[in-house]
């Protein structure tokens, strides 16, 4: 709907800008008001904020003592122990590893009538000296041979002495491991 205005024209005028006026002091007065809330929920932002970081840095703090507390320290200790133990199976486990094949192979070379009372293996020298008992003379020298023949084994010493007895003869033999037939896969 159409106002019609039949003030004169400077009074028109003066009703307009008096309108306007008004209307830009209601905007001013809301600006401030809307700035005014703003700022104060910043204010109560930054102190809600301030609390909590007070807190969380309390409880750093006590956390912090708790870290240093002997509990702690008693579980770094069982740590430790726990990582020495670690580093012994890791050890074991790669000798175990490093003479797998020549044990294997020793025992693919025995015949079914020689018992081996000792074995004794020196990993820095790669020396194995066996001792036990075979059934005959014959099951002794195949052993040997077959010893002899492997590519895991080396300089055997092979005393005369295994020779003794037809049957039940006790024997001893010394002889190396071949470290290169071990690294290979």
């Amino acid at each position: 709907m159409k106002r019609i205005n039949l003030l004169p024209k400077p009074a028109q005028q003066e009703v307009r800008l008096l309108f306007f006026g008004k209307q830009l002091l209601l905007f001013w007065i809301w600006a401030l008001i809307t700035l005014l809330i703003f700022l104060i929920l910043t204010f109560i932002a930054k102190s809600y904020l301030v609390r909590q970081l007070a807190d969380v840095s309390g409880q750093v703090d006590s956390e912090k003592l708790v870290l240093k507390s002997s509990d702690n320290e008693r579980l770094k200790q069982e740590v430790g122990n726990l990582n020495d133990q670690i580093k012994t199976i890791n050890n074991l486990s790669s000798q175990h590893y490093y003479w797998s094949s020549a044990l294997t192979e020793l025992g693919r070379l025995l015949a079914p009538d020689i018992q081996l009372d000792l074995v004794s293996m020196e990993r820095a020298t790669g020396k194995v000296q066996i001792q036990g008992i075979a059934g005959n003379r014959d099951s002794v020298l195949r052993f040997w041979s077959d010893v002899h023949k492997s590519s895991y084994f080396k300089n055997i010493d092979f005393p005369l002495s295994n020779l003794d007895r037809a049957t039940n003869d006790n024997f001893t033999f010394t002889f190396y491991v071949n470290a290169d037939q071990l690294k290979q896969p």
